[in-house]
C-alpha cells in the first residue's frame, strides 16, 4: 500500500512541479514560489484548525525541524528557475537522482537519527541504469 502511495505522490509532485513551472513563466520564479507557499500555508492552516492542532510544543522542537520549510522554498524556487531552461522531464529526473543519492547517504550513515541501512553493492546496478538514463536525457 505504501509503495502505491509513494507512486501517487510522485504523480502529484510531477503535476505540481509542472503547474508551478507554468505559473513561473507567467509571474517569474520568485512570485510563483511565493504564491505556491502562501496557498499551501492557507490550506494547512485550515486543516490544522479543523483538526484542532495546537502550537504549544513549538518551543521544544530542535531547530533542525524548521529546516524543511526553508528547504521547501529553495526547492520550489530552483524548480521554477530550471524548468524554463531545461524542461520538466530533465528537472525532475536530475532532482530525483539527487534525492536518491542523498537518501542513500542518509540511510548508509544513519544521518538525522535514521536507522543505518548500509549501501549494498546490488544497488550499484540500479544507480548505474539511472545514471545512464540521466546522461542520455542531458545529451539528447
Amino acid at each position: 500500500m505504501y509503495k502505491n502511495l509513494a507512486l501517487i505522490n510522485g504523480v502529484l509532485l510531477a503535476i505540481m512541479v509542472f503547474l508551478n513551472g507554468m505559473l513561473s513563466s507567467i509571474t517569474g520564479p520568485y512570485m510563483s514560489t511565493f504564491i505556491f507557499h502562501v496557498l499551501g500555508f492557507i490550506l494547512i492552516l485550515m486543516i490544522s484548525i479543523a483538526k484542532k492542532n495546537t502550537l504549544s510544543n513549538l518551543k521544544e522542537l530542535p531547530l533542525m525541524f524548521f529546516l524543511p520549510g526553508v528547504l521547501s522554498v529553495i526547492t520550489i524556487l530552483l524548480n521554477n528557475i530550471c524548468i524554463p531552461q531545461i524542461g520538466i522531464t530533465l528537472t525532475i529526473g536530475v532532482s530525483l537522482y539527487g534525492q536518491l543519492v542523498m537518501s542513500s547517504l542518509v540511510e548508509h550513515f544513519g544521518l538525522f537519527g535514521m536507522p543505518v541501512n548500509r549501501f549494498r553493492k546490488e544497488k550499484i546496478l540500479g544507480f548505474s541504469i539511472i545514471s545512464l538514463g540521466i546522461i542520455v536525457m542531458i545529451t539528447m
